[in-house]
């Protein structure tokens, strides 16, 4: 029975910490870090406002906590759209379409990613430096180094091409509107980048 009741606060206590994470996402996304407010954060969440510091012990902690779940979140939507095709050029086709899809879908989730990426906290950008190396990766060897090993792509270096394209992605992926409408459409972002990989 105590294995039971221990069970139940795990489980009460990780949605706890996932409706806080959504509440401070909003919370940043409206009001920027500095002027997000922590104790809005709790209430937004349903929860009185000390509640936070039983999870985070900081709003600084809680931005960095964050941006890992907000990568991981991305990265995992990428990978299962990307990973779908075998062949390369089609994989980049879908890594920006997907990206797109995934700002389009996510749009709290990419305003904090674009602020954070755009902003003046280097501890923020760091931590999101180490939690999108998988996605760096992502573009580097399951599309590069695989498109130059079929003869697709010509010779390039993958990681700097990746750094590249990652840049390109996340400059046109950000423009977007209120409504979540892209200003540059997906299949003409991959056309460009194509155009210049192609053999």
């Amino acid at each position: 029975m105590p294995r039971h009741k221990e069970s139940d606060r795990e489980s009460i206590m990780v949605e706890t910490r996932t409706l806080l994470l959504q509440a401070a996402t909003e919370e940043f996304a409206r009001e920027g870090f500095e002027n997000a407010n922590i104790n809005n954060i709790s209430r937004n969440a349903g929860f009185a406002k000390g509640t936070i510091y039983n999870y985070f012990e900081s709003k600084r902690s809680l931005m960095l906590a964050l941006i890992d779940e907000i990568a991981a979140n991305h990265l995992h939507y990428m990978q299962s759209q990307v990973l779908e095709e075998s062949d390369p050029a089609r994989r980049m086709e879908r890594f920006f379409l997907a990206g797109f899809t995934w700002v389009t879908e996510n749009l709290p989730q990419g305003r904090v990613l674009f602020t954070t990426l755009n902003g003046p906290d280097a501890e923020f950008k760091t931590s999101m430096y180490e939690a999108y190396l998988p996605m760096f990766q992502l573009l580097s060897q399951e599309i590069l180094a695989l498109g130059i090993e079929r003869g697709i792509f010509r010779e390039v270096e993958p990681g700097s091409t990746a750094g590249l394209i990652m840049t390109i992605y996340l400059g046109t992926g950000s423009q977007v509107n209120e409504r979540g409408k892209q200003w540059f459409p997906p299949n003409q972002v991959s056309e460009f980048i194509l155009r210049a990989l192609r053999a």
